[in-house]
């Protein structure tokens, strides 16, 4: 379910809440998915809790689904990037040892390999990232 479609269900619900209900605060203040079905998870709001704690788990899949599928495009970047290194390469050694994105970067830079160093860098920050609900 998209998030906008989450959203419009949210707001349809929120019109049928009373002011003084914690479900309508927390929506009406863009409280997290989690928070808002925990809300109405004790307020007896059941349904709403429900659709909330599906909708959740689907962010969390597709989070690290894309992610595993960016670190599998690093990883085969990085294979065809090493069939252009030459046998004397540093990088080259440290990709055929399988060593760390960050290592490979390092190396990369050192030795002027700047694209390399510098899409190995994007993804280790990428790696940092939490997956966006």
């Amino acid at each position: 379910m998209e998030m906008k479609n989450i959203d419009q269900l949210l707001h349809s619900f929120r019109d049928e809440l009373p002011n003084n209900s914690r479900t309508a605060t927390a929506i009406d203040r863009g409280a997290s998915w989690e928070e808002i079905s925990e809300l109405a998870e004790e307020e007896g709001l059941h349904k709403l809790a429900s659709v909330l704690f599906e909708a959740e788990q689907e962010a969390l899949r597709e989070g690290v689904e894309t992610q595993e599928d960016a670190a599998t495009a690093t990883d085969d970047f990085i294979q065809i990037s090493r069939q252009d290194l030459p046998e004397g390469s540093r990088t080259a050694a440290a990709i055929d040892r399988g060593a760390s994105w960050e290592e490979i970067s390092e190396l990369a830079e050192e030795e002027g390999l700047h694209q390399i160093a510098s899409v190995l860098f994007e993804a280790e920050q990428e790696q940092l990232r939490p997956p966006s609900a």
